[in-house]
């Protein structure tokens, strides 16, 4: 019995050759498809030929078609297990790995040392910025790390490559390294795991082989392998703290190989290099570590292997070390002949062989057998604009101006912190907190979860979603007067205004007035907005009575009032937690939120939690231009959910006619740069304007007087949004304007992204 289960889970481990076939409840035997590949492989190969299925040859560079013709027969004539490709082009790469899959009577492992992309090896691909780069990733951002190995993944299997060594884990802790340096993520373990961990899935989810190198560590060397053998004389308890710790973490994760390197540990073994120490290789990394996936040996014909083994004792050693692929042995067929000679005097090095072989012929079963049938061709032009996205993404991260801009606005009592969240593409690519949330050095710092007193922002995050929704199920027209539906506005002078000028701010409404020290009722402060003066023309003129009356607007058709009606049909939905009026008065949120306060006020003290726009505040705190609270992320759902035409996450809330009606300009004949609800771009870009003048024609967004900013761009595919409470302790003086943040910020984002 335990012989039974014993041999089962060895052979779903796909570890030893005696593990070929399962049992049935009736004591019939079959074998599962794998393993039938497998030993009808095996059974097709002598000796010779299981013992170059362990190697993985060099590409030489340069070759003519005679020449890769040549290669190609005499490599498949040994039957080796693969090919590796170093220099050259996608467009030469290509019919070459063709011909080599056709002649092989056994499919090839073709692999690549692509660490930052193909292009690290192609000229004609892309190279994305080294590991050190990614490195410098929050780890919120490091997402950016997996599309990055997804895309490279996606790359290697249109070019049908199905190994690419990488990832590097080594941790880079000196500086005196020559050969690994920026190919290293860092110098923390931790952070060098994680994104190690993020690059291989991403890579493997495209089913290519990720190799976590340069086992047990090659961070800690002042030497280069290629040259020499590398000395590290660390104890085994830091080797466990530091080097061994990512390939820990990322056998954890379920990385496909491991590269062991050529390097002398006397903690480890005084007598043998890494790469061919059974110590090392069975003892630490297969059985300790619990390593069963392949493990591959760096390049045996490197220095640190060859000024020592010649003759092919090298790829001897590496075997009987345990290793189960042979990396770029200097001379295949000595390879071949002194491991078959040490196999016939010595039938447990057969066995060895036939363990290894049937161990990469299961790796081929999983790498290679399904995608056989795959054309093989060059990566298009589409790859290069994906590669180009995620780097753009990187350097939005990483850029450390915005912190420079931000720290100084900190430090000059600009406002006490803030939130900035960027969207890339639908992905969220950069979200940052920054400083408390008063400058009282106890208060609480500012996290994703902080919410703001959006002002302004009101108008587009509540007033204009809601009466899109209404023109959306033809409740109402852009073109219908708000008197159609607010009577007290009949025989007035304001009887003819439609519900497209309200929206673009040409109505004629005043720009503000303090309605709030006349009066503490909703409905008297909108019978006070009908009986203002209207202005003698229809410029352009910013005014807050206009979202004011289409709040009341959306009360009288919906028979919702505005909080209530953009819960139900947009914040609910889409499951937005911190996205409120009135947060201090929620029972539910008052004690579970952390909200940034507003203005120490003469009158009402300390402003935390209701609106801080006084206009507002009497009319109970929900209002069609103020009264909004919300923070970075939810904010920037709303807008992604407009840039995507309406739609988020496979759920339609507009149509997106409405979305392109209401984000464009209607009165620009007239100078008025504003579409419906949403301001746009200065009809003549200007610096120092509410938006950066690097912004599109067809970008859109608003500002709000808390400190509050978010812009939407189409085309560069680019939400922004900026929070802050500028206001406490005090409104003035703006020093927030004065220093221009929000839009040095936007400009920076569309800098890096214009670069890439």
């Amino acid at each position: 019995m335990k012989k039974t289960l014993f041999l089962t889970l060895l052979f779903v481990a796909s570890l030893t050759a005696s593990a070929q076939q399962f049992f049935d409840a009736r004591g019939l035997t079959y074998r599962n498809p794998a393993v039938n590949w497998v030993e009808e492989k095996m059974e097709s190969m002598n000796l010779e030929q299981r013992i170059a299925q362990l190697m993985i040859v060099r590409v030489p560079l340069n070759m003519n078609d005679k020449q890769a013709k040549e290669f190609s027969e005499q490599m498949n004539g040994y039957g080796v297990g693969g090919v590796c490709f170093f220099v050259g082009t996608a467009e030469r790469q290509v019919p070459m790995t063709r011909r080599f899959q056709k002649d092989a009577r056994i499919p090839l492992f073709v692999s690549i040392d692509g660490e930052w992309g193909l292009g690290m090896r192609l000229k004609d691909l892309y190279s994305f910025p080294r590991n050190a780069a990614f490195g410098q990733l929050t780890p919120d951002a490091d997402s950016i790390a997996y599309r990055m190995g997804e895309e490279i993944g996606r790359q290697c299997r249109e070019m049908g490559i199905h190994i690419n060594f990488a990832p590097v884990v080594d941790v880079n802790s000196n500086p005196k390294n020559p050969v690994i340096g920026t190919r290293s993520y860092g110098n923390d373990p931790e952070r060098v795991s994680q994104l190690g961990i993020m690059f291989s899935l991403g890579q493997q989810s495209q089913g290519v082989m990720a190799v976590a190198k340069h086992f047990p560590g090659h961070g800690d060397t002042d030497a280069d392998s290629h040259l020499e053998l590398p000395v590290i004389k660390h104890s085994r308890a830091h080797l466990d703290s530091i080097e061994l710790y990512p390939f820990r973490r990322l056998i954890g994760a379920g990385v496909g190989g491991i590269m062991v390197a050529h390097l002398q540990v006397n903690a480890l073994d005084s007598l043998h290099p890494t790469s061919l120490s059974p110590i090392v290789v069975d003892g630490l990394l297969h059985k300790q570590l619990g390593f069963n996936g392949i493990i591959i040996t760096d390049g045996l014909d490197m220095k640190g292997v060859t000024n020592t083994y010649g003759l092919g004792r090298g790829e001897l050693a590496a075997l009987l070390a345990g290793n189960d692929i042979l990396l770029l042995p200097p001379d295949v067929p000595q390879a071949i002949e002194t491991i078959k000679t040490a196999a016939v005097q010595n039938d447990s090095i057969r066995a060895l062989i036939d363990y290894h072989c049937r161990r990469v012929l299961h790796a081929k079963y999983r790498y290679v057998v399904p995608f056989l049938d795959d054309e093989i061709r060059v990566p298009g032009k589409e790859h290069e604009t994906v590669c180009k996205n995620i780097t753009a993404d990187l350097n939005l991260n990483i850029d450390r101006r915005i912190d420079t801009i931000v720290e100084r606005a900190i430090g000059e009592g600009a406002m006490p912190g803030c939130q900035i969240l960027v969207m890339h593409h639908g992905r969220v690519v950069a979200e940052r907190c920054y400083g408390r949330l008063s400058y009282d050095p106890t208060s609480e710092p500012v996290t994703p979860q902080t919410i703001y007193d959006l002002a302004s922002l009101t108008k587009v995050t509540a007033t204009t979603l809601a009466v899109m929704h209404l023109v959306d199920h033809n409740q109402v027209n852009i073109n219908d007067k708000l008197s159609r539906y607010l009577p007290y506005l009949k025989n007035t002078d304001k009887e003819n205004i439609t519900l497209k000028q309200a929206l673009s701010h040409c109505a004629g409404l005043k720009a503000f007035d303090a309605l709030w020290q006349q009066t503490s009722d909703r409905d008297s402060i909108l019978r006070l907005v009908a009986a203002s003066e209207l202005r003698p023309d229809n410029n352009y003129c910013y005014s807050d009575f206009g979202f004011m009356l289409l709040a009341d607007l959306v009360e009288k058709v919906s028979g919702l009032p505005l909080d209530r009606y953009v819960n139900k049909y947009f914040y609910q939905p889409m499951g937005l937690t911190h996205t409120l009026f009135n947060p201090q008065s929620n029972p539910s949120a008052s004690d579970t939120l952390s909200i940034a306060p507003t203005e120490i006020d003469s009158l009402r003290g300390l402003i935390c939690g209701s609106v801080h726009d006084p206009n507002a505040y009497a009319m109970g705190g929900v209002s069609g231009h103020a009264g909004l609270f919300s923070n970075a992320r939810e904010v920037a759902l709303l807008m992604q959910m407009l840039l995507n035409g309406g739609e988020l996450d496979g759920h339609r809330y507009l149509k997106q006619k409405t979305v392109e009606t209401f984000t464009r300009r209607h009165f620009e004949k007239h100078g008025n740069r504003r579409a419906l609800g949403f301001d746009k771009q200065l009809l003549v870009p200007a610096k120092n304007a509410q938006t950066s003048h690097i912004a599109s024609q067809a970008s859109f967004g608003h500002t709000g007087f808390t400190g509050t900013m978010l812009w939407v761009d189409p085309e560069y595919d680019l939400v922004y949004v900026f929070l802050s409470n500028r206001v406490h302790p005090s409104a003035s003086p703006n020093k927030l304007a004065q220093l221009n943040v929000r839009t040095d910020i936007q400009s920076i984002l569309y800098q890096i992204i214009q670069a890439n």
